[in-house]
């Protein structure tokens, strides 16, 4: 006598066993094709936008090894659009994306930070350094002024104070504060420099102080009580030189002639 239930458990078997089959024989979406549905949902073309359907499109195309779409999502991840922040994640793609070749500036910056402080991978100063490095040419000024910290004490370059200030120097003159308040401790304390300067010192502190960053205005104010009349006349003059030339630098204008 026939059993019935085994004649439907082997047709149920054989079945799924043709459903999967037929699975795996479907044409599998290319990194580009996913990218190119990825990128309509993240710009909202069509008046779709949706960074969730986004972030899994570019994440597929990630993980099979496509570059651009590892810097996407990597990106995505440090800054928890479409998805909920994952530092961890995002090194791994970022970095996976800039050794594949596809980085930025401020990517470039996040993994230096990491291997700086020890975040989601061990500390590690030269590796540090090679990512600032590379933020730093391309212009990023947070690392230019990070860089110029390691070659100041020494951390994963050799100790070189008149790199150190040409870097803060590079920084301070795209206009970050807390740049120009070092190149003024560096003119206080003759460091990377001939030798001290406190005219220029008071120049950049003031500048920096201008630019809210409080610790110079501390600094600015000793100086005040250091130099004579005839010397804080010439530092403010020089300081309002470099305002200038740093706005109409960086903004094409200055707030004052």
């Amino acid at each position: 006598m026939l059993d019935w239930r085994k004649i439907r458990w082997v047709c149920c078997v054989q079945l799924f066993c043709v459903f999967v089959l037929s699975a795996a024989c479907l044409p599998q979406a290319s990194p580009n094709q996913l990218k190119m549905s990825a990128q309509r949902y993240y710009y909202g073309k069509d008046g779709n936008r949706d960074y969730v359907k986004a972030f899994s499109l570019y994440l597929q195309a990630a993980n099979l090894g496509d570059a651009e779409a590892q810097f996407i999502a990597g990106g995505m991840y440090f800054r928890g659009r479409g998805t909920e922040k994952n530092p961890k994640e995002a090194f791994r793609l970022l970095y996976q994306a800039a050794l594949n070749g596809k980085s930025s500036p401020e990517s470039q910056k996040i993994l230096a930070q990491a291997f700086l402080v020890g975040q989601t991978v061990p500390k590690n100063y030269p590796e540090a350094v090679r990512w600032y490095q590379e933020s730093a040419e391309n212009g990023d000024k947070d690392a230019q002024n990070e860089l110029a910290f390691l070659y100041f004490v020494g951390h994963g370059v050799e100790q070189d104070s008149v790199k150190a200030f040409e870097l803060f120097s590079q920084a301070a003159d795209s206009g970050l504060a807390i740049a120009q308040y070092n190149v003024g401790i560096m003119y206080y304390t003759g460091n990377g420099v001939e030798q001290v300067d406190l005219s220029k010192s008071y120049a950049w502190l003031n500048l920096a102080a201008s630019n809210g960053y409080t610790d110079a205005e501390a600094a600015r104010s000793f100086l005040e009580s250091v130099l004579d009349q005839d010397e804080l006349r010439r530092a403010q003059k020089f300081s309002g030189e470099l305002f200038r030339a740093i706005e109409m630098k960086n903004t094409g204008k200055t707030l004052v002639q």
